[in-house]
């Protein structure tokens, strides 16, 4: 007579067995449906590498952190925040803030300078012009820096 544990054992094995099986199935069933659409000329087929254990999960953490608005990863550039728009500053006379954010997101980085413009002109290595006629404002650099 077989133990508690053997028995078990034998029945999580069929249990193993049968999920086996009925995965197979959709499987079998997902590739019928792949081919007709195939057939069909629609490309709404997924690729089979995504298919199995980990279907519906996504491939990268950068998509994954994207969709539940979790946090970016942290960039790595050459120079700081604040000297990039020192240079941008200094080799563009009097730029908006339109043009140093332009520039800002043209260098891949996340967000926008505002921060970056606000800490400049407080620690008085840049300053905050008026923009005649117009909203927002345009920086200069000041002896300072």
């Amino acid at each position: 007579m077989p133990s508690a544990t053997q028995k078990a054992a034998s029945e999580l094995t069929k249990l193993i067995d049968q999920m086996l099986a009925e995965r197979q199935k959709h499987v079998d069933a997902i590739e019928r449906i792949d081919r007709e659409f195939a057939a069909a000329g629609i490309g709404a087929a997924a690729p089979a590498a995504k298919r199995g254990p980990k279907a519906g999960k996504a491939t990268t953490k950068k998509a994954t952190t994207r969709k539940r608005g979790g946090r970016r990863k942290r960039g790595v550039f050459a120079q700081t925040g604040e000297e990039s728009v020192l240079a941008f500053v200094r080799s563009n006379g009097n730029p908006t803030a339109g043009e140093v954010n332009k520039h800002w997101t043209g260098e891949g980085r996340g967000g926008k300078a505002d921060n970056a413009l606000g800490k400049l002109v407080k620690e008085g290595k840049l300053k905050r012009l008026k923009n005649k006629g117009e909203r927002g404002s345009r920086y200069a650099v000041t002896a300072k820096a």
